[in-house]
């Protein structure tokens, strides 16, 4: 992470001193499909975990498109899509009080327990463009709209609970992130932000 930040910084600064055109202008469109990482493919491990697994995988997708509002000012929006989860075996013990005996009887048991969230975010975002070059077209943006999501717990292959809307069904982002142009109109992007998805975006960058 400190490397790309690093490489990140240099290839701005290093932009700043160059003397050319703006890559875009007022009334361009900006479209940028990408790839996110990392998801949340999280657990706790408390020592009983085993054959863990990740449902999903650890990309999630998505695409941006941004209309110029002005010179150094675009708004858009930013959709992405992700399913993340865990399916794991635990050695799981069971206390059940004997009336007879007055004691806890014990009982183990192997138990499958399996989990799959899939998110869909939908945000405005606006743009705002400070370094503006033929090869390098850099910005801060914020966004902010709504999250679908939908939740399954398994356990043993049974469903145990669905839930069909988010705890907090709100989605925000911050970031900073830079196009690099190959040709007038083709090149690649990367971002770097908080929330709203991944904290790693990268994918192509196309300018109409």
């Amino acid at each position: 992470m400190k490397k790309t930040l690093l490489l990140f910084g240099l290839v701005l600064l290093t932009s700043t001193f160059s003397i050319a055109q703006s890559p875009v202008t007022m009334g361009s469109i900006l479209i940028d499909p990408y790839v996110g990482f990392p998801t949340s493919n999280v657990i706790w491990d408390n020592g009983s975990e085993l054959n863990y697994k990740i449902n999903g995988g650890h990309l999630s997708y998505g695409a941006r498109a941004e209309y110029m509002i002005a010179g150094d000012i675009g708004i858009g929006f930013d959709v992405n899509y992700v399913r993340c989860g865990y399916n794991y075996d635990s050695n799981d013990t069971t206390y059940t009080w004997n009336q007879v005996s007055g004691q806890y009887d014990t009982t183990l048991s192997m138990n499958n327990y399996d989990y799959l969230a899939q998110r869909t975010r939908i945000m405005v975002r606006l743009n705002k463009h400070f370094v503006q070059t033929d090869q390098v077209d850099a910005y801060i943006g914020v966004g902010a709209g709504y999250k679908l999501t939908k939740r399954d717990w398994k356990t043993n292959g049974e469903a145990t609970l669905e839930q069909e809307e988010a705890l907090i069904p709100i989605a925000c982002r911050i970031a900073i992130g830079a196009r690099f142009y190959f040709t007038q109109n083709i090149g690649a992007h990367i971002e770097l932000g908080a929330f709203g998805g991944g904290i790693i975006q990268a994918g192509v960058a196309v300018k109409l």
